[in-house]
């Protein structure tokens, strides 16, 4: 079994996709042939998520010299969460537009033979800072690989927290994570839509998230003018202007001050 050194300063992307509608979908369906009806539609969404995420990284990564390993960290109940070590903001950016474009694409694939939906979450955490990462040897494969490695901490917390915000065919990210997109020249046509502040449980002492979509004009979800609903996620990305990368900088320092100075969190911007 090969040794991993978790002491390594590193900094993770987590990438999660959470399927909704499902429990809804679940108790209306009809069994077929004895097996529960809903079965198929699960099937297919845990096998083609993956690799729909893995041709949009291999596209978005087509001219880079390497592409980082992305891999499972681990499912919860309907909730796909990826992971991944970028190198540079590059690679980050690079990362995120793969994970956007395949929520964007297979939302609408999925819809289109059920009636589910999927939003996604992407958040970066800082190694061993804030954050550990614990060896789970009892947990390794039968075949005598690596270990089995979970990750725990107030960062790791934060994605869980914040990807119920985003609504369907949406991806909301960190506040660290659109820091370091805004600092870059060449953002790849990102946008980026400011939701206003949230009381996340257990994140930051109680004090208010900033919550912050994002979006490329040339991959939106085309089923939004369908819904019924008209929540502030879509009117924000829809009909508000993007928050310039300015401002948003300049409001990720501020929040990051003040709560360095009323709860001193220690937090600092990401780093690669």
């Amino acid at each position: 079994m090969a040794v991993m050194d978790l002491s390594r300063p590193r900094t993770l992307l987590f990438m999660s996709v959470d399927l909704a509608g499902s429990t809804n979908f679940k108790d209306v369906t009809t069994p077929k042939n004895g097996t529960p009806g809903w079965l198929e539609a699960f099937e297919t969404y845990f096998k083609e998520l993956p690799l729909v995420l893995m041709g949009q990284v291999a596209q978005a990564f087509l001219e880079a010299e390497s592409v980082p390993e992305v891999s499972v960290w681990k499912v919860i109940g309907d909730e796909i969460v990826f992971q991944a070590e970028p190198r540079t903001a590059e690679e980050a950016l690079l990362l995120t537009e793969a994970f956007y474009r395949t929520v964007v694409t297979y939302d609408a694939r999925l819809f289109e033979r059920w009636p589910l939906r999927i939003r996604g979450c992407i958040w970066a955490a800082r190694f061993p800072d804030r954050n550990i990462a614990i060896e789970i040897r009892e947990m390794a494969d039968m075949g005598g690989g690596d270990a089995y490695v979970d990750y725990l901490g107030p960062d790791i917390d934060l994605g869980f927290r914040l990807s119920p915000h985003a609504h369907f065919g949406q991806v909301i990210m960190s506040m660290n994570l659109a820091e370091v997109l805004a600092r870059m020249p060449d953002r790849h046509g990102f946008h980026f839509h400011y939701l206003g502040k949230q009381v996340l449980k257990g994140v930051y002492r109680g004090r208010p998230y900033p919550l912050f979509l994002v979006s490329q004009p040339d991959c939106l979800p085309d089923l939004w003018t369908w819904e019924v609903e008209d929540p502030p996620q879509y009117r924000a990305v829809r009909e508000d202007p993007p928050m310039p990368a300015a401002d948003l900088i300049e409001l990720a320092g501020k929040v990051r001050d003040y709560l360095n100075k009323v709860a001193q969190l220690g937090l600092e911007p990401l780093d690669f």
